[in-house]
């Protein structure tokens, strides 16, 4: 048996040598076919097998020729690239120096208090104040109180507007002198008119008289003025009548210190109303407050009645009427909106301190309209009228000229000529 014969120079996979010098490397098609296979084998064939005769065939893997093919089921690709983070102290310097500015700009952008907002909004947030709230707060500096005296007219009539809609038309501001016309303050000086309106400036134990050399003495501004006064005095008084203690009364005649004072000080409030939009809206606030007590003081301040040591039964329940206007604690809101509900006129002027005992809710210069089912008032547009009134009937009239009646008298002549 011949050995078979290996030459080193030959170590390729793809290379098969037999022993009697004969390569198959010639024959690239079969051996392709053979390098596929996954193992090594040693064939023998019939024919070689008697001479023994071997061939060693080496196999080896193979690139595949198969092309990759696109799957339409893959889901489409997402750009995840991001920057690459800087990391460098002149990086970090710059953001630090970056954080310090915004930070410093936040600062001052924030208000660091109510008042260093906007006009416009700062307005609208003193609007939601009670009147009493907003003169308070001009004690509180004097850029507060530049401002507020600057806004007064615009923050007054909107609270007026969103609180006191009601008892504004029903309380209207008596008019200064100064505001008359000369030819109305003619009218209004006439001795015949001041004669028969004497008993409009009677003077009053709880009212102060109205000066006619300072404000308007027409009807409609003695009344307005009254009630102003009626206003501050009963809501004085709002302390004895809670607790159910009399109210100090004057002997007629008799015109103690602490009244005239009292009265005084009442006055002084008026007239400061007349040109202070927010101390007329503080009174009208006042009035809200003595009404809403009245009508819920049976609520608050509960009867305390002592009960007979023989009697042991308990005590009957007070029977009152319907309340009026149907107020309930809900209604004590700090607006008059329940004052547009269905109630009874005032048309009685409190003319003393007693009818303050009974004095419910006095809201005048208004009616019950029963077939719109709403209040009517009437109060504004009187100064007018009576200004008017007062022209027509009490300024001097004109005496013409002899002159002028003889050119009338020839004039007439000639027309009918």
């Amino acid at each position: 048996m011949q050995g078979v014969r290996m030459d080193p120079e030959i170590d390729s996979p793809s290379a098969t040598v037999i022993e009697d010098g004969e390569s198959t490397a010639s024959e690239p098609q079969a051996l392709e076919a053979d390098t596929k296979t996954e193992t090594a084998s040693i064939t023998s064939t019939d024919a070689t097998s008697a001479t023994g005769e071997y061939v060693i065939v080496q196999t080896g893997g193979g690139r595949s020729n198969k092309k990759t093919v696109a799957n339409d089921d893959d889901e489409p690709l997402i750009d995840t690239t991001a920057a690459i983070a800087k990391n460098s102290k002149k990086t970090r310097r710059l953001l630090k120096q970056q954080e310090k500015r915004q930070k410093k700009y936040a600062a001052k952008a924030r208000p660091q208090s109510p008042f260093d907002l906007p006009p416009e909004i700062l307005q609208e947030v003193l609007s939601y104040l009670k009147p009493s709230d907003v003169l308070r707060l001009e004690l509180l500096s004097h850029a507060i109180n530049d401002f507020i005296l600057d806004n007064e007219w615009p923050i007054a009539k909107d609270i007026m507007d969103r609180r006191y809609w009601v008892l504004r038309q029903c309380f209207p501001l008596p008019t200064h002198l100064s505001q008359v016309d000369e030819e109305s303050q003619t009218a209004l000086r006439n001795p015949r008119r001041e004669k028969m309106t004497e008993i409009h400036k009677k003077p009053y134990q709880h009212i102060r008289a109205v000066d006619s050399t300072v404000i308007c003495s027409c009807p409609s501004c003695l009344l307005a003025w009254n009630n102003l006064n009626v206003i501050l005095d009963f809501w004085h008084s709002q302390q004895n009548l809670n607790m159910r203690e009399p109210i100090p009364m004057i002997p007629r005649g008799m015109f103690p210190k602490w009244n005239l004072e009292l009265i005084e000080k009442h006055a002084r409030i008026v007239d400061r109303a007349m040109f202070s939009p927010l101390t007329y809206a503080t009174i009208v606030e006042k009035h809200l407050e003595s009404t809403i007590g009245t009508l819920l003081r049976q609520v608050r301040f509960p009867p305390h009645l002592p009960m007979h040591r023989h009697n042991k039964a308990a005590m009957p329940k007070t029977v009152h009427p319907v309340r009026l206007y149907h107020v309930t604690e809900k209604d004590a809101d700090g607006t008059d909106e329940f004052l547009e509900r269905d109630g009874k006129p005032s048309y009685e002027f409190p003319f003393s301190r007693d009818n303050y005992y009974s004095l419910l809710a006095y809201v005048p210069n208004r009616k019950w309209d029963k077939e719109k089912y709403e209040w009517v008032y009437f109060a504004k547009g009187g100064h007018e009228r009576d200004l008017e009134w007062a022209r027509r009937w009490f300024l001097p009239q004109e005496v013409p000229s002899s002159s002028q009646e003889a050119l009338a008298a020839s004039f007439q002549a000639a027309t009918v000529a």
